[in-house]
């Protein structure tokens, strides 16, 4: 894609952003006029803050499923089919059963301890078949299903049904300027080492082989992404739980719009993935008024349709 389509594209998804969140600030259980969303209490304090969270969100989500693809050179990669987010879910559980989940620091914390192990028994189940896009996905999921399991048998063993409803299927009703917070911090952090390692990141999406001849210490940098992924899992599920697909579809879409240049993908996976949080959000605040549907469960709908369709180009 040449420069000038480019700049098209980054308009045309900026001002789709834009107009979204004009949409997202004047929508909800009331509705605000344009010029209302600057003033108004309810709006400042409440629904700013939350769309805030759903921005950084949608980076850390899509960046991250970036990233999968890139270590894996698997196109359906992502947190939700690796496992990852379950495994972030199986920590928290144990902090609820035990009775340890004294703050949102240490939850986030234990969340991202969680992540980083479920990663590391994934990698360390299919490195032998050099990450094979199938058994990597087999795998991954095998894993997930199982550390979700176990995180609905501890919940219900807690009877603590909303803390499970709130990991398994995500929402972003409990924002917190905590949450907030933290979510500004890790993404700040997020976006600067991925980009000090870009370079290194697009040549091991050449392939093993070729990035260890031109230099790339490929172990290194699997840890450092293993980090990465790990991270935004664990502090994006500690939040607002488990927003399933957002890592499969934003980088799908971008490679589709952009190809496979690094730079150019990381941006639109970004923008895409805004745009799809918030265009999310936004409908489960609004679909059922009064009443809110999580977010997380119209990823979910959209994602495996969306899912069995890239398996489905895949195989082509």
């Amino acid at each position: 894609m040449n420069n000038r389509k480019y700049l098209l594209v980054l308009t045309g998804l900026i001002t789709s952003i834009v107009f979204l969140a004009a949409l997202y600030l004047m929508l909800g259980d009331q509705n605000y006029s344009f010029s209302e969303i600057f003033s108004n209490s309810i709006v400042l304090q409440l629904r700013l803050p939350r769309l805030v969270a759903v921005i950084f969100a949608g980076v850390l989500l899509s960046s991250s499923g970036l990233l999968v693809q890139s270590l894996t050179n698997n196109p359906i990669a992502e947190m939700t089919t690796l496992g990852i987010s379950g495994g972030a879910s199986f920590a928290l559980s144990l902090l609820l059963v035990f009775n340890l989940s004294t703050s949102f620091w240490m939850t986030a914390g234990v969340s991202v301890l969680g992540a980083i192990l479920t990663f590391l028994i994934v990698i360390v189940l299919t490195a032998k078949s050099r990450f094979q896009p199938i058994k990597v996905v087999l795998v991954g999921a095998s894993v997930g299903i199982f550390t979700t399991s176990l995180a609905s048998s501890l919940t219900f063993y807690h009877q603590d049904n909303q803390a499970y409803f709130q990991w398994i299927v995500g929402s972003f009703a409990g924002i917190t300027k905590d949450k907030v917070e933290l979510l500004g911090f890790v993404t700040l952090c997020f976006l600067v080492i991925t980009l000090l390692f870009a370079n290194q990141i697009k040549l091991l999406s050449l392939g093993e082989e070729m990035a260890t001849s031109l230099g790339v210490s490929v172990n290194r940098l699997r840890i450092i992404i293993m980090f990465l992924v790990a991270l935004a899992s664990g502090v994006t599920v500690s939040s607002f739980g488990v927003i399933a697909f957002v890592g499969l579809i934003a980088p799908h879409l971008a490679r589709t719009i952009v190809g496979n240049g690094f730079f150019k993908r990381l941006l639109v996976t970004n923008l895409l993935g805004i745009m799809l949080l918030i265009l999310a959000d936004l409908l489960a605040r609004n679909l059922f008024k009064p009443f809110e549907f999580p977010a997380g469960s119209l990823t979910m709908l959209i994602g495996a349709f969306f899912f069995i369709y890239v398996i489905r180009q895949e195989a082509k």
